[in-house]
């Protein structure tokens, strides 16, 4: 029986050591995350922006920074691709060289997509709960969006719209 268990227990220890040295070796297995410089960021009052940085910027900018639990290989692969996917739908370093309404039409939808719960990612906000856009930050954004909404809308838009009982 003991004999046995030596064996078990050899077994074991190659096991780890094998399962270790697979841990090691693909930590050099690094797909780079560059963060250029921003180029045309988002121009908001300042309230917004912080919202924006605290909950949205660690993946929708060129700013991204990485806690301690992103850097070990494989969930630095996972972040990586999040990020670049993230940057791909909305980048907040360069949303400054689109139009104002555009710019406007993005903030609204990643306003809904906050509000529906869909961002940030539950998986993120997990992991940073400092992320978490409360309804308080939410009202913000909101309150940001629609005034100025209102502003910029052409007069003849605008009274098209009361004809028809929109408001």
């Amino acid at each position: 029986m003991a004999a046995g268990s030596r064996i078990r227990f050899r077994g074991f220890t190659w096991s780890v050591a094998i399962l270790g040295i697979t841990f090691l070796g693909i930590q050099f297995i690094r797909p780079e995350l560059k963060n250029m410089p921003a180029t045309a960021d988002l121009q908001v009052p300042p309230q917004v922006k912080q919202i924006l940085k605290t909950s949205c910027y660690n993946c929708h900018s060129n700013e991204t920074t990485l806690s301690w639990f992103d850097e070990p290989a494989p969930a630095y692969w996972q972040v990586v691709r999040d990020v670049r996917e993230g940057r791909k739908h909305l980048n907040f370093s360069e949303i400054g060289k689109l139009p104002p309404g555009q710019q406007r039409g993005i903030l609204f939808e990643s306003v809904s997509q906050i509000e529906l719960g869909a961002m940030p990612l539950p998986a993120y906000k997990r992991l940073h709960p400092k992320s978490v856009v409360t309804p308080e930050q939410l009202m913000v954004l909101k309150s940001y969006l629609t005034p100025e909404a209102r502003k910029e809308q052409p007069q003849r838009e605008r009274s098209m719209l009361q004809r028809t009982g929109v408001r």
